[in-house]
């Protein structure tokens, strides 16, 4: 059939899941970068809050299932001390990292509300 996961395995695919969060969280920041915000009226604003939205949501998920398999990898049977002590440090950067991202996307999403009433006429210029 197929080999079982073992902590090992659990470990590379945390670490790879790793790698895979800086990316999804230069994303993050990407995605709420407004390079001339007032030239966009209010309906693109208005659009443009779901699509942060999903890109938190992706920029989330990453690190969370990187920090879980890493997680698992360190209760994995049998244990071994390196294995513990390396899924440590690969849970603590992805919670590093998903901190970021959460702190990222939801300024941009709020950015893109922000501009959406500002460009509606809500707030003064």
């Amino acid at each position: 059939m197929g080999k079982r996961l073992d902590g090992a395995s659990l470990l590379v695919i945390g670490g790879t899941l790793l790698f895979l969060s800086v990316m999804s969280t230069f994303f993050v920041f990407v995605s709420g970068f407004d390079w001339d915000p007032d030239d966009y009226p209010a309906a693109y604003w208005q659009a443009e809050i779901p699509r942060r939205q999903w890109t938190l949501a992706a920029g989330l998920a990453v690190p969370g299932l990187c920090a879980l398999a890493a997680g698992l990898s360190m209760f994995a049977l049998p244990r071994r001390p390196v294995r513990i002590i390396a899924g440590g440090m690969v849970a603590v950067l992805a919670l590093g990292l998903f901190a970021v991202s959460w702190v990222f996307g939801f300024e941009a999403v709020d950015s893109a509300r922000y501009w959406a009433v500002r460009q509606a006429g809500g707030f003064p210029g």
